[in-house]
């Protein structure tokens, strides 16, 4: 992940606010809003904003600082996605490669 990298990622199913919240208060155990956006953050992620573009696509923007856990924060990372969108880290690079 990069630092203030912005993402959109599709979704199999109806993605809603009340999912998004607590998948991610599951996962990461903290969340805030702030107009349409989600606001979370773990080390060494300083930031995670997902906003529900569409009922089946997110917008996911990130902001990093450099960690010895970076292994660690991608994994998270990517357990929090896959929960919202429905698509593992394969799976969403294959559909980005398509596209």
């Amino acid at each position: 992940m990069d630092k203030g990298i912005m993402r959109t990622y599709p979704c199999k199913k109806k993605v809603t606010s009340d999912d998004v919240r607590s998948i991610i208060k599951e996962t990461i155990g903290n969340v805030r809003e702030e107009g349409e956006f989600f606001i979370c953050s773990y080390s060494p992620i300083e930031e995670i904003r997902i906003r529900i573009k569409s009922n089946k696509e997110i917008e996911v923007e990130t902001k990093t600082s450099p960690s010895e856990n970076a292994e660690s924060a991608i994994k998270k990372y990517n357990e929090l996605i896959e929960k919202i969108t429905g698509y593992s880290a394969k799976e969403r690079k294959k559909l980005l490669m398509k596209s």
